[in-house]
């Protein structure tokens, strides 16, 4: 930390540094509001969607759902994927009232903790490791659960176009369980000691739920007995107009064949759901049941073999030995159109020995496409992860983050304002749909704006057309006032993981434009020519031109609600201004939480990072405007708007400290802040300690001398110029041990911060105070990478510092992935451990870009 006197001369600096580049700040803020008005009138001259409340109408413009491109054969395609993101798996259908399939495990014989039903992704579960190995999106996945002494191999192979299938074709779950690791090490010692090993049984059960609900109904095993195994046996069947009509669902034991397997008795359960909020309720259902099975069978945890009439909902139940070597294994194999000739040869492919094959297919088709579209070469390899292992962490980082899309259907909940008399209310917003990717399957299964554009850089150059479906997706949620709520939370099960205070979304409140990066590197692709020229580029094309008048609209929302105090600045909004009971009040729209802004939060803030933000989209929406053949006009309109807004003296002149050379936000702030005990009588007379904000200085106006993230936004977004003594010195702050450099990449706040490592609250721990994030490091790469190529002095100074970061960055994600099993929201800027909630697969995961340097 600093020392209050040290503040205070950083303050001085600050005031210095804006005091000499104020002379220019008339001149500089009139030419960017000039370009900026430019933008916004050609965008009202386009012409606007009207409807009461704006902040809950669809804006008026085609839907990007609607392509060509998104019609068959790719929607039948599609239809099923393992799209339940918070669970450990589950498969779902891409409709509104979906088929639902899902996966739970437990363990019959722990009396200590009976019943520890594993379901939906919980980090409390403690799993030694879970996670996609491989996944291609589209028809192969194979995922590793590590549960204790459980090892569970779920490998999905779908068959959409099988002939005579149904719509949407057939699909394949193989689950594969055996001893973990750990277990398998305790049976081997056993039998080197002569000793039999160690009894160890599993029970898996298999669900499937028509989302119709009371509309819907089929037929389950036959009530009051339980089935050996066998040869296989039929679950479950019934008619659903979403893949075509009749359906049904059988489980076979799979090779190699394991005495286990085939002797297993299946256990079994119908019952009917009558509402959409009783889908989170799955395991408590399940629960129930086991104990009503439990009183039954005099002991054993164990479905009841009952079913009801009519049924929604069917489970079976497997409870088996493990072998002490190998797998018992078992498939699950969900065919369309059951009957007919065709029906047999398509059960024999997806199931035994054809399964096998196919999976081998598969699996090879995945390693070759990963390497010829990531390539890593040893040479590139840090020191601490060979080439091997670093390849291993960059295919199961793409696959998780492939793994991890989720569809969802559902209203956010908004805040509409108070309006000619009626006071402010939440509202549901009009029922969508969102295929989206998930940051992670434990903490956050659901979408975010400002993840999402981290997460199209990688899908896009995976999957082109997947990437476009999803962040076509984003663009359907565009309100008539340009507005996208920032967290999605569509659906019973994903609001059910919410906490209530975050469920509410504000028309006024923003998040990161991060999707125009991919967005403008899908522009620049084009027009490079990488498409080819063929259909790919021609529906590249046409998916950009169905998107301009909706980024017209987002972009010009930014400007409408977002300009800061001075024109050509801008201002996050949400930040609490009354609160005492935060060190720094957090900036939620920033994305970047609890980073420390100007101390007392007003609306004479300028931020940093949000007009980089804005130059960047100013200068992506030209580039895609020109992309999509847009009027000449709009697409000059913001490359004005991007010369006034990341002109070097415009920066300088709202953010720059001449003193330190840093870039910084402008506040009313004070550095003389603290936490501090207060003991308060509540109610009753009881004596509580609460944490409250000391102040003892008053807040000035002045730049916030706080050096992290946020000061590199300029250098982040390439906005400064190859040769201007700006940009090295902004390399130099970036290398320096005592700001933000470590062995294993850029912490968020520099360690002479006096906010560092700092609590925000007495419950709140520090979050983006020094952490090293892996998207702000991806960001730092792709900059250097580009000036470091970019003519100038500072040419070789980026290369060293790109070169040592990357080694840093890289060899320590892969270090952690092959110790702990996982890649982690952050990391810990002292040893590179990782931090905070895991699986973290979201922007952790452009780990596989920067691996094969992919920028």
């Amino acid at each position: 930390m600093t020392t209050g006197k040290a503040s205070n001369a950083a303050a001085r600096s600050s005031r210095r540094g804006r005091s000499q580049g104020g002379g220019q700040l008339a001149t500089l803020a009139g030419a960017a509001a000039a370009a900026l008005l430019a933008v916004a009138a050609a965008w009202l001259l386009g012409g606007r969607a009207r409807g009461p409340p704006p902040e809950i109408t669809p804006l008026a413009a085609p839907r990007m759902k609607d392509l060509q491109e998104f019609g068959e054969p790719y929607r039948s395609e599609m239809l099923w994927g393992s799209y339940r993101s918070g669970l450990y798996f589950g498969m779902r259908t891409r409709t509104e009232f979906p088929l639902l399939t899902g996966l739970i495990w437990f363990d019959p014989d722990d009396m200590a903790n009976p019943l520890s039903l594993r379901h939906e992704a919980q980090q409390g579960d403690r799993l030694s490791r879970y996670g996609w190995l491989k996944h291609d999106g589209r028809r192969y996945g194979v995922q590793e659960l590590v549960d204790g002494d459980y090892s569970i191999a779920v490998t999905m192979v779908k068959a959409p176009d099988a002939a005579g299938a149904g719509y949407g074709g057939d699909w394949a779950v193989r689950l594969a369980a055996s001893r973990s690791p750990r277990a398998a090490a305790a049976a081997a010692a056993a039998a080197a000691r002569g000793e039999p090993p160690p009894q160890r049984r599993l029970s898996l059960l298999w669900y499937v739920l028509d989302g119709r609900l009371s509309d819907a109904q089929f037929e389950a095993l036959p009530e009051g007995r339980s089935k050996k195994l066998g040869k296989g046996i039929a679950l479950a069947s019934g008619d659903h107009s979403d893949v075509g009509g009749a359906w049904s669902l059988r489980l076979l034991p799979a090779p190699p064949a394991a005495p286990a397997a085939s002797a297993a008795r299946a256990r079994y359960l119908g019952l009917e759901l009558t509402e959409e909020g009783h889908v989170p309720m799955i395991r408590d259902v399940v629960r129930n049941a086991l104990i009503v099975g439990y009183r039954s069978s005099k002991g054993h945890f164990v479905l009841p073999n009952e079913v009801a009439t009519p049924s929604n909902l069917a489970a079976v139940q497997l409870t088996f030995e493990l072998p002490a070597d190998g797998a018992a294994s078992f498939d699950l194999v969900f065919q369309t159109q059951p009957e007919g000739a065709a029906a047999g040869p398509r059960l024999a492919a997806l199931s035994g020995d054809g399964l096998t094959a196919l999976i081998a297919q598969r699996d090879a088709a995945f390693d070759a496409r990963f390497d010829g579209t990531f390539p890593i070469a040893a040479s590139n390899a840090d020191a601490d992860a060979d080439a091997a292992a670093l390849r291993a962490a960059s295919a199961a980082a793409l696959s998780n983050l492939v793994g991890s899309m989720g569809y969802f259907v559902g209203e956010s909940l908004v805040q509409l304002p108070a309006r000619r008399g009626a006071p402010a209310a939440v509202v549901p917003n009009w029922r969508e749909a969102l295929y989206t990717c998930t940051p992670s399957r434990s903490f956050f299964p659901r979408g975010f704006l400002w993840d999402e554009g981290f997460h199209q850089l990688l899908l896009q150059r995976w999957d082109p057309q997947l990437s476009r479906d999803a962040m076509g997706h984003w663009l359907d949620l565009l309100n008539a006032q340009g507005w996208i709520p920032r967290e999605q939370i569509l659906g019973s099960e994903a609001r059910a993981r919410v906490p209530a205070e975050f469920v509410v979304q504000h028309p006024s409140h923003a998040n990161p434009p991060s999707l125009v990066l991919p967005l403008a590197a899908m522009a620049d692709a084009l027009e490079r020519g990488d498409y080819g020229g063929g259909a790919e580029s021609e529906a590249a094309r046409a998916w950009l031109g169905r998107a301009w008048p909706r980024l017209e609209a987002w972009y010009a929302w930014f400007n409408r609600t977002q300009a800061g105090p001075i024109p050509g600045s801008y201002r996050w909004h949400g930040r609490n201004e009354t609160t005492d009971l935060e060190l720094n009040p957090k900036t939620l729209t920033s994305g970047l939480d609890d980073y420390p802004r100007a101390s007392h939060p007003s609306d004479s803030e300028r931020h940093v990072d949000l007009l980089c933000w804005m130059a960047a989209a100013s200068k992506a929406m030209a580039r895609i405007g020109a992309a999509a053949g847009a009027p000449a006009a709009r697409a000059r309109a913001f490359a004005s708007a991007a010369a006034a807004l990341g002109a070097l003296p415009h920066l300088k002149a709202l953010h720059h400290d001449a003193a330190s050379g840093e870039f910084r936000d402008w506040g009313s702030h004070t550095e003389a802040v603290a936490l501090e005990p207060t003991t308060e009588t509540a109610e009753g007379g009881t004596e509580r300690t609460v944490f409250r904000r000391s102040v003892r200085e008053p807040p000035t106006p002045q730049l916030v001398p706080q050096f992290g993230y946020v000061s590199l936004f300029p250098l982040l977004m390439q906005l400064l110029p190859p040769a201007s003594p700006e940009l090295g010195r902004q390399i130099e702050l970036l290398v320096s041990e005592d700001r933000l450099w470590t062995p294993h990449g850029l912490r968020s706040l520099a360690r002479n911060s006096s906010i560092y490592k700092q609590r925000n609250t007495e419950h709140d721990p520090p979050y983006w105070r020094g952490q090293i994030w892996v998207n702000v490091n991806y960001l730092a790469l792709r900059a250097l990478s580009h000036y470091a190529s970019a003519p100038g002095p500072h040419a070789a100074a980026a290369g060293d510092a790109y070169r040592r970061l990357r080694a840093g960055l890289v060899g320590n994600l892969a270090a952690q992935y092959r110790g702990s099993g996982y890649l982690w929201e952050q990391y810990d800027d002292g040893g590179g451990g990782g931090l905070s909630s895991h699986p973290f697969t979201g922007w952790t995961a452009l780990l596989t870009l920067a691996a094969a340097e992919a920028y």
